[in-house]
C-alpha cells in the first residue's frame, strides 16, 4: 500500500512541474505578443515634423540710445540701494542677536560664579566643622573675579554695538 501512495505522490509532483511548465511557457509567449505589438504600435506613429526654430527669433538691436543707458543706469543704482539697506538691516538684527546672546551668557556665567561661590562656602564651613581647616577666612574665588571682567567686557561689546546701530 505504501508502494502505490508513493507511485501516486510521485505521478502528481510530476503532473504538477508540467502543469508549471506550461503554465509558464503560456505566459511568456503572451508577454512576448504584447510586448511586440507595443512596439510596433510606437513605430506607427507618425509625429508632426518639428519646426525650425531659427524661423520664429527675435533679434535685440546693439545699438542703444543713451536714454536707455541712463535709465539702466538708475535702476541698478537703485538696486544698489535696496540691496545695501537689506544689508544694514541684516547686520543690525546680527548684532541684535549677538547682544542678547552675550547678556545671556554674561547673566548664565554670574549665575554659575554665584552657584560655584555658594557651594565653596559651604564646603569651607563644613570643612571647619571637621577640623581641616585651620583659617576661619575664606580663600578668594578666582570666579568672582572672572565673572566681573566677563560683566566689564560684555557692557563694552554692548556699548560699542548700541553705537553701531545708532549709526
Amino acid at each position: 500500500m505504501a508502494k502505490k501512495a508513493g507511485k501516486i505522490l510521485a505521478l502528481a509532483a510530476i503532473a504538477g512541474a508540467a502543469a508549471a511548465g506550461i503554465s509558464y511557457f503560456t505566459k511568456y509567449r503572451s508577454f512576448s505578443k504584447e510586448l511586440d505589438e507595443d512596439f510596433r504600435d510606437f513605430e506607427e506613429e507618425d509625429e508632426p515634423p518639428i519646426p525650425d526654430s531659427t524661423m520664429n527669433r527675435n533679434y535685440v538691436s546693439l545699438h542703444a540710445d543713451k536714454d536707455e543707458f541712463m535709465v539702466a543706469a538708475g535702476d541698478v543704482l537703485n538696486a544698489v540701494k535696496d540691496a545695501a539697506g537689506a544689508a544694514k538691516n541684516v547686520v543690525r538684527d546680527a548684532a541684535a542677536i549677538m547682544t542678547d546672546t552675550a547678556k545671556e551668557a554674561m547673566n548664565a556665567a554670574a549665575d554659575t560664579a554665584a552657584a560655584a561661590k555658594a557651594t565653596f562656602s559651604g564646603a569651607s564651613s563644613g570643612s571647619e566643622n571637621a577640623g581641616l581647616s585651620d583659617d576661619p577666612s575664606p580663600e578668594p574665588e578666582a570666579g568672582a573675579d572672572s565673572s566681573a571682567s566677563l560683566e566689564t567686557e560684555s557692557s563694552t561689546i554692548i556699548t560699542e554695538d548700541t553705537d553701531l546701530e545708532n549709526q
